[in-house]
């Protein structure tokens, strides 16, 4: 083994014996010395993996070693390259043309070495892309590993919407039909045409992976956005009890004016066993408690020796009372609809139609309450538009008197 090969190995021995050491010193960022940790801390910064910190007693990683392990777990990694795809394209051209003309004058050398420029080329260009998906992705879809609060999260994912964006414009310089002519060649050599055919593969598939994260980061910015406000109205909320901590929340279903609907009934009230300080029922729980001692003998457990009864092996009929007749109905509204495509279905009609005994009003709850139930493909092909007028000083609310359903997509 050579000088520099011993060097080498000598410093991966140091990395590995004291891999607890640097894996604490990456996540708090520092390492302080006790008895334990002096000797092996001194020959990690003699080897030049560590460094002295603000104070004599505490150690950080070097800015080289670092760098090294932000980039193998992808933390802090900066996902933004400096693509110039056009240039690219054009060098390419220039090396698939000198590497034409070595060939014809049978220079293999030459052609070898242009052969592998181009194989570099393409090769960096996509790998470069690759690593920027997937920093993005990975950045975009952590909730909070790699920035602190919800704000620096938005701007984040704006960034990286923008960048995006920018990127999409960027590979849109690149006319495929372009690189389908570098084929164009009666004598193309195997290699060179292997090496054409896999970046263009690869790069439709980067191109399609591009654009499901450029909507995936415009899903996520808008429920970020959504949670942000929630998250000022909820410090907002607990500013202004801070301020007032007299304040009380209104009991606003006990007012005159709310309506029926939205008034709270009175609780329940839910007792664990009989009441023995009730008067009522003092007089018989005496009378169970003297019959119970004036017993000389104890009640006899029923006898449970009988004779076997055989098992009843006859196949069980369906009863009719277990099948729920509102739901059949219900079901039977929903296939209704999904028949009659671009159609509205009224609740209220086939109701009326089926004779239903049940009021209108329980009717449409039932309906709505198992549109809830449905799965989500099926609520996406299904559409609702409740009708009804809304309740004067109260968000939100309505009563509803009427629930059409159509068929959407």
């Amino acid at each position: 083994m050579s000088f520099d090969q011993e060097q080498i190995a000598g410093l991966i021995r140091k990395l590995a014996s004291a891999d607890r050491l640097l894996a604490q010193t990456y996540i708090d960022g520092t390492v302080f010395v006790d008895e334990d940790n002096r000797n092996a801390i001194d020959g990690l910064k003699k080897s030049g993996i560590l460094r002295t910190a603000d104070f004599s007693d505490e150690y950080r990683l070097t800015g080289d070693i670092k760098r090294l392990i932000d980039r193998l777990l992808l933390r802090n990694q900066r996902y933004q390259q400096n693509i110039d795809m056009a240039k690219m394209i054009l060098s390419v051209e220039e090396d698939i043309e000198d590497y034409r003309r070595a060939l014809e004058r049978n220079e293999q050398e030459e052609a070898h070495y242009h052969l592998e420029q181009i194989d570099d080329t393409l090769y960096e260009a996509l790998e470069s892309l690759e690593h920027s998906l997937t920093v993005m992705f990975a950045a975009i879809t952590s909730q909070f590993g790699f920035v602190a609060s919800l704000n620096s999260k938005i701007r984040q994912n704006q960034r990286a919407l923008a960048y995006a964006q920018r990127l999409v414009r960027e590979l849109n310089q690149v006319n495929l039909n372009d690189c389908y002519e570098w084929l164009n060649w009666a004598a193309i050599p195997t290699e060179l045409s292997r090496k054409i055919i896999r970046f263009i593969d690869q790069y439709k598939s980067i191109v399609e992976r591009l654009g499901s994260i450029v909507d995936r980061m415009k899903t996520l910015l808008f429920k970020l956005r959504l949670q942000e406000q929630t998250a000022n109205r909820a410090r907002a909320m607990a500013q202004f009890l801070r301020q007032h901590p007299e304040w009380e929340p209104l009991e606003w279903s006990e007012e005159a004016e709310v309506p029926k609907l939205l008034r709270r009934e009175p609780g329940l009230k839910l007792q664990s066993g009989l009441n023995t300080a009730n008067p009522a029922l003092q007089s018989d729980f005496a009378a169970i408690v003297q019959e119970l001692r004036r017993q000389s003998k104890p009640v006899a457990p029923l006898s449970r020796d009988g004779a076997a009864t055989p098992v009843d092996t006859q196949q069980p009929e369906p009863i009719e009372y277990d099948q729920d007749l509102y739901e059949t109905h219900i079901e039977t509204l929903f296939a209704h609809t999904l028949e009659r495509q671009g159609r509205k279905m009224s609740a209220l009609h086939y109701w009326r139609d089926q004779r239903l005994q049940v009021k209108a009003a329980l009717w449409l709850d039932m309906v709505f309450a198992q549109y809830c139930c449905l799965p989500q493909r099926m609520r996406r092909a299904i559409a609702l538009e409740l009708q009804g007028d809304c309740l004067a000083g109260f968000n939100g609310n309505q009563v509803i008197d009427e629930i059409l359903l159509q068929r959407v997509g």
